[in-house]
């Protein structure tokens, strides 16, 4: 089944990513067809960059795609070598264990400290923005009002003034806004914009899930 299909090159990954930008689940596809011949390309060093860039991007689009399991699955199916001693592997690897574990501490530094090549940086920050947008609509759901510095550490970012021009002018729909006088970034009584208000005032499953790991979070503060 392998040998029919292309041989694996950094150009063909790059052109996927770039051709798929708009479509997390078309990269997605494209990826799952090209696995049988990533499992029939010996790792040697003119084969292990393409592999590198194949896996960690092969996880991060099923992270886009919100398929932690199949992710993890897929971690059982990447050959040892890789998945143990590929930089990028790995931290694409750590984060999707972080994001299993609602582990959003490891998650954010991973995201920021990760040796990601040119196309894997590409999907990085579309996970990074795709799990920033949830979290901001969960925290509207959440909170009606909180410091700076905790949704400073919800979305990983590097200081206090940036979360809050994040939040009120970058995120309006949100609801928030900061109050100088006390310090808090507030949402006004009876406007609450997140994903309540999107979704007939009822929270999915899945953002039940990660309202539970976001006050797990709090608790370890």
């Amino acid at each position: 089944m392998g040998s029919k299909l292309p041989p694996l090159t950094s150009t063909l990954l790059a052109s996927l990513v770039a051709d798929s930008s708009s479509s997390s689940p078309a990269l997605l596809s494209a990826l799952q067809t090209l696995e049988p011949r990533a499992q029939i390309t010996t790792l040697d060093p003119t084969s292990s960059d393409v592999l590198s860039t194949f896996y960690a991007s092969y996880i991060l689009a099923l992270l886009l795609c919100d398929d932690l399991p199949e992710a993890r699955a897929l971690s059982h199916r990447i050959d040892a070598q890789i998945l143990h001693n590929d930089p990028a592997v790995i931290s694409a690897y750590r984060v999707l264990q972080a994001l299993w574990s609602k582990d959003y501490i490891t998650f954010h530094q991973t995201m920021q400290n990760a040796p990601w090549g040119e196309v894997t940086a590409i999907l990085a920050s579309q996970v990074l923005q795709k799990h920033r947008t949830s979290t901001l609509n969960l925290l509207s759901t959440a909170y009606t009002s909180l410091p700076p510095s905790l949704a400073q550490k919800y979305l990983g970012v590097s200081d206090e003034p940036r979360t809050v021009k994040m939040l009120t002018e970058e995120n309006p729909q949100s609801g928030f806004w900061f109050n100088a006088t006390k310090g808090f970034l507030v949402i006004p009584e009876g406007a609450k914009p997140g994903i309540n208000a999107r979704a007939g005032n009822k929270a999915t499953e899945g953002e039940i899930g990660r309202l539970a790991g976001l006050g797990g979070f709090l608790s370890d503060m």
